[in-house]
């Protein structure tokens, strides 16, 4: 008995130290109220950015249930820069496959982390993305969350890497 409290404290400790989010610039989920994402409930992050020189993989991090409608999702990515410059992009999400199985991992809530693109930050200080549905619907059912990720990205051969111009 005391030999397989030993492992099983030992598997825990090993899993707690194996989780290294020293690679991460910035990692935040936000809660959807009532399941569900309205198009007036715009989604903030703000992260500060010290590095110009490395580069990042972006993705969000969606929880959601079967209930949601779709098999995709749209979502507006809006990002203020330092500066004050502004960008916007226009992304697509599968979140299940055409036979209708989700594409997460999960049984009643469906965990799914999506990378979008590799980014060089062309320059320092406070960042600001924020998400927006962008579906035809005004509500989104199912949704329970959304998530921003910026990791440091050691490998970027076969990537598709934005490197985005300030020119004025």
């Amino acid at each position: 008995m005391k030999k397989s409290i030993f492992i099983i404290c030992a598997n825990i400790l090993l899993t707690i130290c194996s989780c290294d989010n020293s690679h991460y610039l910035f990692r935040e989920n936000v809660s959807i109220k009532n399941e569900t994402w309205t198009v007036e409930n715009q989604i903030p992050f703000q992260f500060t950015v010290t590095d110009t020189v490395g580069m990042y993989k972006v993705g969000f991090n969606i929880r959601y249930t079967n209930a949601y409608p779709q098999q995709n999702i749209y979502v507006f990515l809006h990002t203020i820069f330092p500066n004050g410059l502004r960008t916007h992009d226009t992304i697509s999400i599968d979140l299940f496959d055409i036979e209708g199985v989700p594409l997460g991992s999960g049984k009643r809530v469906i965990e799914l982390q999506n990378y979008f693109s590799c980014v060089r930050f062309p320059m320092a200080g406070q960042y600001t993305m924020t998400l927006e549905q962008a579906m035809r619907r005004d509500t989104l059912p199912g949704i329970i969350s959304m998530g921003l990720y910026i990791a440091k990205n050691e490998n970027v051969e076969n990537k598709r890497i934005i490197f985005v111009s300030l020119q004025r």
